[in-house]
């Protein structure tokens, strides 16, 4: 190394003792995520653009500016009615609210002047309106006939991810090597956890089929494209209908099945049809998907009432 070349000043700035004085929020957002996105996914990058394009345009309705100490209980109330106001459903409202305390949180460590109030406001959970398919609505898929070859292996990578409950960076990931002795052996990119799946007889026959060679190798956006122009062409048309609150009003949507199937689908099908068998201890089925915590894993989980009705029907409880 050159004395000309300057080195990198690793300081702990948490151990600063007196705060500085805060610094404009939506800086604080951009220099941290040009720092850190060398080693983060795109989607952090993109997540927190957002965020920051929320806050400016806040800023320039409100003539206000926001400082890393501006980000306390009162701002918090006022941002849920501007995202209000631009008709966000309730579960992006809270997401940005997750995000924007988290860098808080991260000014104060920094030794930045922040308010401690923000911590003090909230959103309740709202369920989060979702589909998966049964067993027998997967079989459907998987006996159609009349598929272009390209639509085909779409199709039976989706079946794999109805049958393993991968994620899709993982499912479209698989080699013939990860098929192991009858079971599927995988480390998840994601949480970096090594999951062991039994082998399907569906996705056997679909291993056989193009002997282990099983990923179409497209993105997930042309994924989730295709799949849904798969499923509106075998049939998946009935209405569902979707209740959730957007800005700050309780509305019903209602779309096609298909409209609402992508390869997240499959991963929430697979948890939750393998809880639906009734046989198998929650443990047992994280092992299988990968979730490292059983509140992650329980919003996976999307039984209909009346599968559930259906399941605890022959109970003693309901009998003479």
């Amino acid at each position: 190394m050159s004395t000309s070349e300057t080195l990198k000043d690793y300081v702990n700035r948490a151990n600063i003792r007196s705060p500085k004085t805060g610094i404009l929020f939506t800086d604080f957002i951009k220099e941290t995520v040009k720092r850190k996105q060398k080693r983060m996914k795109q989607s952090y990058v993109s997540n927190y653009r957002s965020v920051v394009r929320h806050l400016e345009n806040f800023q320039k309705e409100n003539n206000a500016i926001l400082y890393t100490e501006s980000i306390n209980e009162d701002f918090l109330d006022d941002f849920i009615v501007y995202m209000e106001s631009i008709n966000a459903k309730k579960t992006y409202i809270k997401y940005n609210l997750i995000l924007i305390k988290g860098m808080v949180r991260k000014a104060g460590n920094y030794g930045y002047a922040v308010d401690p109030s923000y911590d003090d406001v909230d959103i309740d959970d709202e369920e989060i309106p979702a589909i998966y398919l049964s067993p027998n609505d997967i079989a459907r898929i998987y006996y159609y006939q009349g598929l272009t070859r390209r639509q085909e292996k779409i199709r039976d990578l989706f079946v794999i991810g109805c049958y393993t409950a991968l994620r899709y960076s993982d499912l479209s990931s698989l080699k013939k090597e990860d098929f192991q002795n009858g079971n599927i052996v995988k480390i998840t990119k994601k949480t970096g956890v090594r999951v062991v799946i039994p082998i399907h007889d569906f996705v056997k026959e679909i291993y056989d089929k193009y002997d282990g060679d099983v990923s179409p190798n497209v993105s997930s956006q042309q994924f989730n494209r295709m799949i849904k122009k798969i499923c509106r062409k075998i049939g998946f048309t009935e209405p569902v209908y979707q209740t959730f609150t957007r800005g700050g009003k309780v509305v019903t949507e209602t779309k096609e099945k298909w409209e609402l199937i992508s390869s997240h689908t499959a991963r929430r099908s697979g948890a939750t049809n393998l809880v639906n068998t009734g046989r198998l201890k929650v443990e047992e089925i994280m092992r299988v998907t990968g979730h490292v915590s059983e509140k992650s894993f329980r919003r996976y989980i999307k039984t209909s009432k009346e599968e559930n009705a259906r399941m605890i029907g022959g109970d003693l409880f309901f009998r003479k």
